[in-house]
């Protein structure tokens, strides 16, 4: 969705520990290589269209996969944000790997707007988009003008995970958004 802002930090904040500890629960082989074949992307789907796990198709009625149902504080922190939810997945980036930039400008697109919250992360993990970047720091949530050329670099050792939910919005996701705080803009 086209922001006004490249990033817009929400109101809200996580406890990251608790994230971190629920999604440790859940198997390794439940993560699976990035859908554009991104080297040292991972992604673990939560919400599919009907559920279905490790489906990364766009339409259809989006339901919990069976890994979100495991995850209470998950669930909760979906709800906090208040939206309704399209794709919605953990996405693991490895150390010294990075998401290409692009644009996600396809109709998909149109209406949704992407929302980030960090679980792991280090220092040196950089997101930009345009001519904006930004460490997000591990519980904090935010959302970033997907219309403009973005990209993320973790050049840490450690792998880096986020919270990674689509939506249309909400009236509840909407004040937030409005109450945000646009990066770099006191």
């Amino acid at each position: 969705m086209k922001l006004d802002y490249p990033f817009i930090q929400l109101p809200v904040k996580f406890d990251a520990d608790r994230l971190l500890k629920e999604v440790s629960t859940i198997e390794d082989s439940a993560w699976q290589p990035h859908p554009q074949g991104y080297a040292g992307n991972d992604a673990l789907t939560l919400i599919t269209p009907y559920g279905i796990n490790n489906n990364d198709d766009l339409s259809g009625p989006m339901l919990p996969t069976d890994y979100l149902k495991r995850c209470p504080y998950l669930l909760e922190v979906l709800q906090c944000i208040g939206g309704v939810w399209g794709r919605t997945r953990l996405m693991k980036l490895l150390g010294q790997a990075e998401v290409t930039a692009h644009i996600d400008a396809d109709y998909y697109w149109r209406e949704r707007s992407r929302v980030h919250v960090p679980i792991i992360t280090q220092k040196s993990v950089r997101f930009y988009c345009g001519d904006d970047d930004v460490h997000m720091q591990a519980g904090e949530c935010w959302i970033f003008d997907t219309w403009r050329l973005h990209n993320v670099i973790n050049d840490a050792t450690e792998a880096r995970i986020h919270l990674v939910a689509d939506t249309i919005g909400s009236e509840v996701y909407w004040d937030l958004v409005r109450n945000g705080r646009p990066h770099g803009v006191n």
